[in-house]
C-alpha cells in the first residue's frame, strides 16, 4: 500500500488501486471505505499528504519480508510465520526495532540523500553502498492496469 501511496499515480489511480486491492470491488461508498482503509493502514495517525514521498522506495515487504522475520525473531522474539496480530502492534514493533536492524539499516541506505555528501569520493561511496540496498523500480502503470483488470474481472460496475 505505501507503494502505491508514494507512486506518481494520480490520487483517483491509487485510489482505485487500493480499493480494488482491500475490497476486490470498488464499494458504494468509496469515499468512506477508503478513509477506513487509510486510518487502519496509518494506524488512525495522519495519512500525511501533504508530505513528499521518498524519491526511492525505501521498503518492499515482499523482497525484505525474510529480514523483517529475522529481525522480530531477534529483538521481540516473535516469529511473524506462526503469530497473529493486529497491524497496529505489528507498526508499533516494526517501528521500534533497532536502528542496526536489518531492515532499519535497509531503509537507512535506501534513503540516503547523497546530495547531502559533499566529498566525492565519500558520496561515490556512498553510491555504491545505497546501490547495493536499492530495491528494484515499480511500474506504476502496470500496477494500474492490473487493478482495472482486476476490477473488470470481478464485474465491478460502480467505478465512476
Amino acid at each position: 500500500m505505501g507503494c502505491v501511496l508514494g507512486s506518481p499515480l494520480l490520487w483517483r489511480e491509487k485510489h482505485d488501486i487500493l480499493l480494488l486491492n482491500v475490497f476486490k470491488e470498488i464499494p458504494q461508498d468509496e469515499a468512506g471505505h477508503l478513509q477506513g482503509v487509510l486510518d487502519f493502514y496509518f494506524c488512525g495517525e495522519s495519512a500525511g499528504k501533504d508530505e513528499a514521498p521518498p524519491p526511492e522506495r525505501l521498503l518492499d515487504w515482499t523482497r525484505d519480508f525474510p529480514h523483517i522475520w529475522a529481525d522480530f525473531r531477534l529483538y521481540a522474539g516473535i516469529d511473524l510465520s506462526a503469530a497473529r496480530m493486529h497491524w497496529w502492534a505489528f507498526q508499533a514493533l516494526f517501528q521500534s526495532l533497532p536502528s542496526d536492524s536489518w531492515i532499519k539499516t535497509a531503509i537507512s541506505w535506501r534513503g540516503t540523500n547523497l546530495n547531502d555528501i559533499t566529498d566525492a569520493k565519500e558520496r561515490a561511496r556512498y553510491a555504491r553502498i545505497k546501490q547495493q540496498w536499492a530495491l528494484d523500480p515499480v511500474d506504476y502503470e502496470a500496477e494500474y492496469d492490473a487493478a482495472m483488470e482486476r476490477r473488470s474481472m470481478n464485474g465491478c460496475s460502480n467505478f465512476g
